[in-house]
């Protein structure tokens, strides 16, 4: 028994270091002008700052990207989250589990929103209404 437990321990050493291993994957979304709400897939995931809103994902693949923000249109961006080379199979099993530290993904979008046209002054639009009425 002596025996198994002197070949046993120095795994059990090497078993924290396959359990700090981490890929952090995020969509970095920075907005002109910043402070901008933010939705991924419908899902509101909070406010663009200057130096850009940083959210976690999972799996690559395509995104919806929309922002909004009071006195501007809307934008709207489909982005695709690719993979590097090293996340496809079966490389991207070692950085997943072997490497032993945290290995950063991050997938830049900017989008630019445009200023909404000011509607006109009440009294404009009186008098375009009279002048329709008018005619």
């Amino acid at each position: 028994m002596h025996g198994v437990n002197a070949r046993l321990f120095p795994s059990l050493l090497l078993l924290p270091l396959l359990c700090c291993a981490c890929v952090e994957r995020e969509l970095v979304v920075q907005t002109e002008p910043s402070g901008a709400r933010v939705y991924v897939d419908g899902v509101d995931r909070g406010v663009s700052t200057p130096d850009g809103l940083r959210i976690p994902f999972e799996y690559y693949g395509t995104r919806e990207v929309v922002v909004r923000l009071a006195g501007h249109e809307p934008a709207r961006r489909f982005v695709e989250l690719e993979a590097p080379w090293w996340q496809t199979f079966p490389i991207g099993l070692a950085p997943d589990v072997l490497w032993p530290g945290t290995i950063r993904d991050e997938h830049p979008v900017s989008l630019a929103l445009t200023r909404r046209e000011e509607p006109p002054p009440a009294s404009e639009l009186e008098a375009r209404a009279r002048a329709v009425q008018d005619h």
